[in-house]
Formats: C-alpha cells, structure tokens, sequence
C-alpha cells in the first residue's frame, strides 16, 4: 500500500475516462519527489471532514476493509476522490463557452465527456494548492464547487493504469490538455 494500490470507481465523475466499476492503480512514489502535472489523473484525500472515521468501529472492520480497498474489490472511502489536475499553483482557470482557458489560453480536452458545460471563474490557484475537474464536467463534483482548491499535502498518487474490467484494461498516463492552436 506504500508503492501501489488498486481503486475501485464508484461514481461517473470521470466518464469517458474511467467507468463506473473500473479498477486502477495509483502510484504513491512520484509525487514524494516531484510535483502533480496539469492533466494528471490522481487520486487525493478530501476534506478533514470527509476523513473522520468513527473510531468505535471494530479493529477487525477496519483492516478487512483496508485489504479490500488496496485489491480494489471495496471502493475508495468516501474521503478518497479521483479528479484530473487542472490547476497549478497560479495558473488562473475559467470556462467560457464550454472550452477550459488557461491563464487565458483556451485549451482542447479530448477526455471530457461532450456537453454543454456552464461558464466558470476566472479564479486564481493559489500556492500550495491544486485546481482538479472530473471528465465528466457535468456529473462532477470538482473544484468549481464544494472541493474549492486543495491542498497539495492531500494528493495520494498518481492512477497508471485500468486494471479491471477486462475491456477497460490500458494506461493512463500521458493525458495532457493540448493548446489549442488557432489556423
């Protein structure tokens, strides 16, 4: 659980890019060492609210659900969330007609899932922290909303690949927005 875990997925904030029920393994070295990049796929801790664990649940509990969320067969505490990053420290983030803008540059998305998705921002990340969206821009809860900015200490690792099922199975890194470059 120090180098590598499985996930399990159980929402569809990240639709197309991992399905409901999908398995992925998150590496939890890279980021000891280096920095999250915009575009990648992680997975991050939520709110100090969100973590609190009844303590009176038995120790027995605990460590069968410890072992079943690192072999991704028990999904991801509800603290645990899977986003793409977006936002680098000072990067300023909007969306104007459905398009992401970066420090004012707009962005092509080839991962989000097509919709109309509504204007956002101008808002600037501040330091120390990280700007996240799921994919699926309609059906995410991201730092748009309740999320806010997230600090840099909450980031667990880095997701690598889909592991299960079978028709999903592939990599996941390399999933970078792409300026768009006006012709």
């Amino acid at each position: 659980m120090f180098v590598v875990q499985v996930f399990y997925i159980p929402t569809s904030s990240m639709v197309p890019t991992l399905a409901i029920d999908d398995r992925m393994v998150v590496e939890k070295l890279s980021y000891r060492t280096g920095e999250p990049a915009r575009g990648d796929v992680v997975v991050f801790r939520g709110s100090e609210q969100q973590q609190q664990q009844p303590i009176d649940r038995p120790l027995q509990d605990r460590l069968t659900r410890a072992v079943g969320q690192f072999v991704g067969v028990v999904p991801l505490d509800a603290s645990d969330l899977v986003k793409r990053v977006i936002g680098l420290p000072g990067d300023e983030v909007s969306i104007v007609d459905g398009v992401l803008h970066l420090d004012g540059v707009p962005h092509a998305e080839s991962y989000v899932e097509p919709s109309t998705i509504p204007d956002f921002g101008p808002v600037v990340v501040p330091e120390g922290t990280l700007f996240f969206l799921g994919d699926n821009r309609r059906n995410s809860a991201d730092s748009r909303g309740s999320l806010g900015f997230v600090a840099r200490d909450r980031v667990v690792g880095r997701a690598l690949a889909i592991v299960w099922p079978r028709e999903n199975v592939g990599t996941l890194t390399g999933l970078r927005p792409v300026p768009i470059v006006a012709g």
